[in-house]
Formats: C-alpha cells, structure tokens, sequence
C-alpha cells in the first residue's frame, strides 16, 4: 500500500467513525423504535433495530462513497422505487397503527397476524425503516461530498476494497456501537419505570412512529406528483 493510498484510507476510516457515530445518535424514528423494542423486550430487541437500520446506512455509504450512486434515478425507475417506498411505508403505518392500538380481536385475527409476522422481527422492522426512505441516499451524498473523498479523484483505486470498504466498515461499526449502548441503557433503565409508566411511553413512541410513516409516505407521494418523471439525484 503506497503512503497515499494509506492516508486516504485512515482518512476514510476516522471520519467514517465519527459520521457514522453522529447518524446513528440522531433523534428520529430508527432510535424511537429501538427505544420502543428495548423498553420492551431490553438489549437485543433494541440492538437489533440499530443493526437493520446501520446496514442500510453503511451500504448508502458505500455506495456514494465509491461513486456507484452518480446516476441516480430517473424516469420509469424513480417511479418504481418511490412506489414501493409508499407502499412499504403505507404498511409499516398499517403494523405500527395495530401494535398501538393493542386490539386483541384484531391481532387475534389470523389473516392480520400472518401479514404482520415479518415485522416482529427488530432486524426485519429496522432494516425496513431505513431502507423504505428513499432519501436516505440523498443523505449519504451530502455527507460524503463535504469529505472530499470521492473515487473519481482516485479512479484508479480498486472500488471493491481499500477505502470504500473501511469506510462502510467504519460507518456499520460505529452505529452498532451507538446501539449497543443505547441496548445496554435500556435493559438496565427499563426497571426503573413501573407497567404503567412503560405502556405510556411506548405507546407515545408507537404513535410517534406512526406518524413518521404517514408524513414520509405524503412526501415520497407528493414528490412523485410534483416532479413527475424528473431525475432525483441531479
């Protein structure tokens, strides 16, 4: 490895950390429900809603970061993607309205179960949270750009290892570290708090929650009506 591969490399990794470290520690709805699952269930529920969450921003993060991400998309694949992110988002709505309102003949019916079985899972539930927000990746283009770290100023560089790979290993570890803490505050807070104080607080979260699925599926739609089959990503 010659000096200057190393020193991107470095660079790629520390800020990674530090990026990484500073997304996962943001207030929104990936630490909402992971404080949800962990007042719940305590560590792993919660350490597995940051884990889905992280591989979704660590991959973002790849990808800009390698410059595979530079054309974007336009026209019949825009509207592709954002229709799924509705619908996902819609369903996600849908799962967390029934976890909130805790209607036993509802979730004792066996068609609403069988359809939300695969939320149960916090992997499941914090990968899909993540993923089902396309501008996720207009994120990661902003952040990265302001790195100066971009593989167009190093083209002949091998995109699949060296420092796209450190950091996307950077940014995932950095938010597991993030989730492991906040589990571990969890599991050992939870205790604190009587029944009826737990109920009220995951019951705020969930509707939070809920609330987050509906504005973000209004704004994936509205952007859809609003710029037609125009690119996203200029």
């Amino acid at each position: 490895m010659t000096s200057e591969m190393f020193q991107w490399t470095y660079a790629a990794i520390t800020q990674g950390l530090i990026i990484g470290f500073c997304t996962a520690a943001l207030i929104g709805p990936v630490n909402f429900l992971a404080i949800r699952r962990g007042m719940l269930g305590g560590f792993q529920p919660a350490f597995l809603v940051g884990a889905g969450a992280a591989l979704v921003d660590a991959s973002c993060a790849y990808l800009v970061f390698a410059g595979i991400s530079k054309v974007g998309f336009t026209g019949v694949l825009k509207h592709v993607l954002f229709g799924l992110c509705v619908v996902f988002l819609l369903y996600l709505a849908y799962g967390a309205l029934a976890d909130v309102r805790e209607n036993p003949e509802m979730m004792a019916n066996l068609k609403i179960r069988k359809q939300l079985q695969f939320l149960e899972h916090p992997f499941i539930m914090g990968f899909l949270l993540a993923a089902s927000n396309p501008f996720t990746l207009l994120y990661w283009i902003g952040m990265v750009g302001t790195l100066h770290l971009s593989m167009e100023f190093y083209k002949d560089l091998d995109l699949a290892g060296g420092a796209p790979t450190s950091f996307f290993s950077a940014v995932l570890v950095s938010e597991l570290v993030w989730f492991s803490g906040l589990g571990l505050g969890l599991h050992y807070s939870r205790n604190l708090f009587n029944r009826k104080a737990l109920k009220r607080i995951t019951w705020c979260l969930g509707l939070l929650l809920l609330a987050y699925y509906l504005f973000m599926a209004g704004k994936v739609f509205m952007n859809l009506i609003n710029t037609g089959g125009a690119p996203l990503l200029q």
